[in-house]
């Protein structure tokens, strides 16, 4: 009964190592099938990450085109609007609807650039701002023949002219921001 016995041991322990075998096996796979999920997870989240960075900093930039595009556009109607009042001393009303339409787009331009621009970019349009809010004032005050001390023609080209220096400021500050310029 020795050898049956050996046997039938024999048997039992072949089989629990084949059991113990297939359960550390299946253990394995399930271990190398969740680090290689948890390895997908981190990569369509690092995806998602990427592109949602890729889609604001797309954002930004055309708000920042936009922006800029209308300061450029009111300041150039501004910079008219000086050469009409030189001439006729009031605006005629088809340049006061077109300083009335670009100031429009520019003050809606300028509440997107308010909130999508970043820090550094934010002072300068703020500047600009500022700037432009102060020339189109005194533009106005001159059309309706209501000036303040210190209001004229060339005083009023005078802020158009150093607006520009502004300007130039903003464009770089953006172009910097996007990753444009190494300045």
């Amino acid at each position: 009964m020795g050898a049956a016995t050996l046997t039938l041991a024999a048997a039992v322990i072949g089989g629990a190592v084949s059991l113990v075998s297939a359960l550390l096996a299946q253990r394995h796979a399930q271990r190398v099938h969740q680090r290689e999920q948890e390895r997908l997870e981190r990569h369509r989240q690092e995806d998602l990450t990427r592109a949602r960075a890729d889609r604001l900093l797309a954002e930004r930039q055309a708000a920042y085109v936009r922006f800029n595009a209308a300061a450029r556009t009111v300041r150039d109607t501004l910079a008219a609007c000086v050469i009409d009042l030189r001439r006729a001393g009031r605006l005629d009303s088809s340049r006061r609807d077109a300083l009335q339409e670009s100031w429009r787009a520019y003050v809606a331009q300028h509440a997107e650039a308010n909130i999508i621009a970043s820090d550094e970019v934010h002072g300068l349009v703020g500047r600009v701002n500022g700037a432009l809010q102060k020339i189109h004032r005194h533009a106005v005050r001159l059309d309706t023949g209501l000036p303040e001390p210190g209001d004229g023609l060339d005083a009023l080209g005078e802020q158009i002219e150093e607006l520009w220096e502004r300007l130039v400021a903003l464009r770089e500050g953006m172009r910097h921001d996007l990753g444009m310029t190494s300045e």
